[in-house]
């Protein structure tokens, strides 16, 4: 065996410990302090996982026994049902631009109106500067095609760019077997991420089908024999990775795949090693030369960085070691670097910051650190799914009524999704170092998610949706890679008893796993329905409106479901009075007394038009929270103060167990019908594939 065939193997046994170490964080250490907690106990998930995976393989034995045409119209009924439930989802749910977003989508509208001034938002974060350019682009011809009803467009736009990488990997899959084409397409089309992330103008989706697009054009290019095949493809490659680059500097990772995927594994041209080294340098030249006009474009545009405002990348690293926190964003760390008038003393805080960090934790407390930001990152199979558009501006109302019982059980089928997807990459990479026969697409998919895992667990900030470019790439490889367990179906021939067994085994341990969750239907919590958010006026700015004495504020509104509670700002002591007025004018609600909180319970009030009005009696002038925009984050703006927004959020109280008892037994008796299903069908069905 070559030293390349060894380091590939090595390599391979890596990458499946990755996903072994993954799914024990998915299925046993879910986060609990994001948004997304009160999970179903890890016994439950497992369960459901297997059930999962169960059903997976009876689809795949029945996939491989249609005939050609059946295959065909097959494919047909899966494209048209994804792009069906895309178009529906695109239409009828519209997401708000909040916090990074609301600058980018501000900054765009300025540039499309020919404005080249730019928010000091981006001398800060001129990571979103690029994205900026881009989307002014797609706004404008979404303008030119659809209107106003620009939000829309982007979803569809969105879509559509996902359903390019899609198709790209399922043809890959359906030329070799169409029975894997058809999983890979209904494992994207129950991926609840991929509509969330749709639903969310940033650049995270842009590059989602990076990593698709990368392993079929590498593929492609190992494989190609003549330079009629391997300069475009190689062409392809370059581009694609500098735009990758440029829109989301973490993915200078999958570069570093790709070209050492190039190096380390055998390519079919008269030449390997001159082939290898033109298509490196290729790929450098281009990012290079893109990187250059880039910044050529940012000038144009009417941008010039300004290091003096910018965050060091050595403020990144500090911030997500800091131990008070699992290496998610910091608002207070980056308020402090943000607050240094020059670079230098940026720089320096920054690196006071961080050695301070290191010292305070010492070798045992950066172990625990390490541990900490790795399962914020690999943990949660939501990948920040429920957290990305906290508001809508279009939403059905049976979702806004139901939203907190909706994303509680979509973010549990996430976690049995991504933990089924773990397991069978995990399994596929096992079986490739038995066969000592491996796939380009397994090697260059996990090098890409081990780099990304060391970039943001080791040296940079660690969210959930930063481990997003992993999803498709294990949706692509539990496709290519699921193998039916014949060695356990063969040996259970031998006993008569073994489904027995093993029903009686699945339904204590799913009584387990019910009782663990009992919590769940007995200890009640807030859960307020929210009906309307407008949030923005403090992420980076701290935008107020003055009011001096007997000045008011009027804030219209419009609700589409009944509520309850008024809050505004954070709810701080006022000196004034409150009215809520309807569409008629008739006061429906006041506050008492001269002194308020701006946290008010209010009787039950319908959906409808309303008004509210704050009066300022105190003789020094008050603040309260504002948002300018040049775009609508309500329908209306304040009264008299056009592009001004009333930071403010109208709820619906709700005060209850997570869960009704019928719901936790129907979830309950969901999983274990299809558990015996599936174990009547395993072992009475044992056709060999």
């Amino acid at each position: 065996m070559s030293i390349r065939k060894r380091l590939a193997m090595v390599l391979c046994g890596l990458i499946s410990l990755t996903f072994l170490v993954a799914g024990l964080f998915a299925g046993l250490v879910p986060v609990t302090f994001r948004i997304d907690h009160d999970w179903l106990s890890p016994l439950l998930i497992i369960l459901g996982t297997g059930v999962y995976l169960g059903g997976i393989g009876l689809a795949f034995r029945w996939f491989h026994r249609l005939t050609a045409s059946q295959h065909r119209y097959l494919t047909f009924g899966l494209w048209t049902l994804l792009l069906l439930v895309q178009l529906v989802v695109a239409v009828n749910w519209v997401a708000a631009p909040r916090a990074d977003l609301y600058f980018v989508h501000q900054q765009a509208l300025h540039l499309i109106q020919g404005h080249h001034h730019w928010l000091p938002y981006f001398y800060t974060y001129p990571n979103n500067v690029s994205f900026t350019i881009l989307l002014s682009g797609l706004i404008a011809a979404g303008q030119h095609i659809m209107g106003t009803q620009t939000g829309v467009w982007l979803n569809l736009l969105q879509f559509a760019w996902l359903d390019c990488g899609l198709l790209a990997a399922w043809w890959g899959l359906h030329r070799k077997n169409p029975a894997r084409g058809h999983l890979f397409l209904s494992l994207a089309l129950v991926t609840v991420p991929f509509y969330a992330y749709a639903l969310n103008t940033y650049s995270d989706t842009y590059v989602l089908p990076a990593g698709l697009f990368t392993v079929v054009l590498v593929r492609g290019l190992l494989h190609a024999t003549t330079w009629r095949q391997t300069v475009p493809r190689a062409l392809g490659l370059a581009l694609l990775l500098t735009g990758t680059y440029l829109l989301k500097a973490n993915f200078i990772v999958l570069i570093i795949a790709v070209i050492l995927i190039l190096w380390l594994l055998p390519n079919a041209t008269a030449h390997p090693f001159i082939t290898r080294g033109w298509v490196t340098l290729l790929i450098l030249a281009l990012l290079a030369g893109g990187t250059l006009a880039n910044q050529a474009t940012e000038r144009a545009a009417g941008y010039q960085p300004r290091a003096s405002q910018t965050l060091p990348a050595l403020s990144w690293i500090a911030m997500s070691w800091n131990p008070a926190n699992h290496g998610e964003y910091n608002r207070t760390d980056a308020t402090q670097i943000i607050k240094q008038p020059t670079a230098a003393a940026k720089q320096q805080r920054a690196k006071a910051n961080f050695q301070r960090y290191l010292h305070q934790m010492g070798p045992v407390g950066i172990l625990h650190h390490l541990y900490r930001k790795a399962r914020l990152f690999l943990a949660t199979g939501t990948f920040d799914s429920f957290q990305i558009s906290p508001a809508f501006d279009r939403a059905p109302n049976w979702y806004r009524q139901h939203r907190n019982t909706l994303d509680w059980l979509l973010a549990n089928w996430c976690q049995i999704n991504y933990l089924a997807l773990l397991i069978v990459n995990c399994g596929w990479g096992m079986q490739q170092i038995r066969r000592r026969k491996l796939s380009v697409t397994y090697l260059l998919g996990g090098t890409f998610i081990i780099g990304l895992i060391c970039f943001h667990v080791i040296f940079w900030e660690t969210e959930e949706r930063y481990a997003l470019p992993l999803l498709p790439l294990l949706i692509a490889g539990t496709a290519a890679g699921y193998r039916q367990p014949l060695n356990l179906l063969r040996w259970s021939q031998r006993s008569r008893w073994l489904p027995l067994g093993l029903a009686a085994i699945f339904t204590a341990a799913l009584g387990i796993g019910a009782w663990q969750n009992y919590s769940l239907i007995t200890h009640p919590s807030d859960h307020p329905v929210s009906v309307l958010s407008q949030n923005e006026g403090r992420y980076y700015q701290n935008h107020k409106l003055k009011l001096a004495n007997q000045q008011a504020l009027t804030q219209p509104f419009t609700t589409t479901l009944p509520f309850d509670h008024l809050l505004i700002n954070n709810g701080e002591t006022f000196t004034g009075r409150m009215v809520l007025r309807n569409a008629n004018g008739k006061a429906v609600w006041r506050s008492r007394g001269s002194q308020i909180v701006l946290d008010q319970r209010l009787p039950l009030l319908p959906a409808g038009q309303y008004a509210l009005t704050i009066t300022a009696t105190r003789t020094r002038p008050q603040k309260l929270v504002t948002a300018p925009a040049n775009y609508d984050l309500l329908p209306q703006a304040i009264t008299a103060h056009p592009h001004q927004y009333l930071r403010f959020f109208v709820n619906q109280h709700s005060y209850g167990p997570m869960l009704t008892p019928s719901k936790l037994w129907l979830i309950v008796g969901a999983i274990w019908l299809g558990g015996l299903l599936i174990i009547d069908r395993f072992y009475w069905y044992r056709r060999q594939i």
